[in-house]
């Protein structure tokens, strides 16, 4: 049976939640790192904003998708 609109739209959704669940896990992991100091200041700073702009990102094309699928 060929995918249908939706089912390659709820597909996708599924793929930005997964890539959400790895940056926020990155963002927890790096922030252990920085507690205990394997992680510098400026490090952190910078790789901290490198994920939550990732973030920003996944989290605005999951609103789209979930907005087109009748979820928003």
């Amino acid at each position: 049976m060929p995918m249908t609109y939706l089912d390659d739209i709820g597909a996708r959704s599924k793929d930005l939640e997964k890539q959400r669940d790895k940056l926020i896990n990155e963002l927890k992991n790096l922030e252990e790192k920085h507690r205990s100091g394997n992680v510098g200041e400026e490090e952190y700073k910078e790789k901290r904003h490198e994920i939550e702009r990732a973030l920003v990102e996944i989290m605005d094309r999951l609103a789209q998708t979930r907005f087109l699928m009748g979820q928003g």
